[in-house]
C-alpha cells in the first residue's frame, strides 16, 4: 500500500454510511456537488444549497471532497490517480463516477482557498532508533573508571538518537538521554492505554 493510500484509508470505518448512498450518485451530479462543497469548504456556501433536492448525495460526495481537502495537507506529493481511484472505489461510486470524481479531486487548484483548520498535520510514518555511546565510552577511556564508575558513566552519558519520518517526506532527529527515553516510552504507553479504554466506552461505538 502506497503512502498516499494509507493517509487516505487510516479510518475506514467512517465511511459506512456514506457507501450506503454512493451506489445512487449519478455522474451527473458529481461535478456540481463538488463545486457546492468546495464552495462551502471555502467559507461562502452556494445559495443553492438550500433548495438541493438530494441532500443525502450531496452530503456523501462533500464528505469526500472534505477527506480529500484534510489529507491533502498531510501529503507532500499530489494525488496518485490510481490511489483516488482505489479509495473511491472502495466507497462503492459507479466507475463513471469514480472517474469523474478522481479527475476533479486530483487537481491541487480546488484546496488553495481551504482554511487552515481544515488542514491536518502530518502523521508518522516512520520511526527509527539507535544507541549512541560514544560520549560514554570516551569518558570511560578518559578517566580509567572502575566497573561501578563504568555503570555510572554508561547510564549517564548514553543517548538515544530518534529518527522520524513523517507522511509529508520531513525527517526529524533527537537525542534523548536514557532517562529521557524511558519519560517517553510511559508517555506513549500511557496515551495508548487511554484510547483503548475510550474505544471500549459505548458513546465511541457505532451502532
Amino acid at each position: 500500500m502506497s503512502q498516499q493510500l494509507e493517509i487516505l484509508t487510516e479510518n475506514l470505518s467512517q465511511w459506512t454510511s456514506v457507501s450506503f448512498v454512493t451506489p445512487e450518485i449519478q455522474k451527473k451530479e458529481i461535478k456540481p456537488f463538488v463545486a457546492l462543497a468546495i464552495k462551502e469548504l471555502e467559507g461562502n456556501p452556494d445559495s443553492r444549497l438550500k433548495s438541493l433536492m438530494s441532500t443525502d448525495k450531496f452530503s456523501a460526495v462533500r464528505a469526500v471532497v472534505r477527506h480529500f481537502a484534510r489529507c491533502r495537507s498531510a501529503s507532500k506529493e499530489a494525488w496518485s490517480q490510481e490511489d483516488v481511484v482505489t479509495f473511491l472505489e472502495g466507497l462503492r461510486f459507479s466507475p463513471e463516477c469514480v472517474s469523474e470524481l478522481a479527475s476533479l479531486v486530483c487537481v491541487d487548484k480546488i484546496y488553495e482557498n481551504i482554511p487552515t483548520h481544515l488542514r491536518v498535520k502530518p502523521g508518522l510514518a516512520g520511526l527509527q532508533w539507535k544507541i549512541d555511546m560514544s560520549l560514554s565510552q570516551s569518558t570511560i577511556h578518559s578517566e580509567s573508571a572502575n566497573p561501578q564508575r563504568c555503570k555510572e558513566i554508561l547510564h549517564r552519558h548514553t543517548h538515544i538518537i530518534l529518527i522520524l519520518t513523517l507522511t509529508d517526506g520531513q525527517n526529524h532527529v533527537y537525542r534523548l538521554s536514557l532517562a529521557k527515553f524511558h519519560e517517553l516510552r510511559y508517555a506513549v504507553a500511557s496515551a495508548l492505554k487511554g484510547m483503548i479504554v475510550l474505544e471500549k466506552r459505548k458513546c465511541m461505538r457505532r451502532d
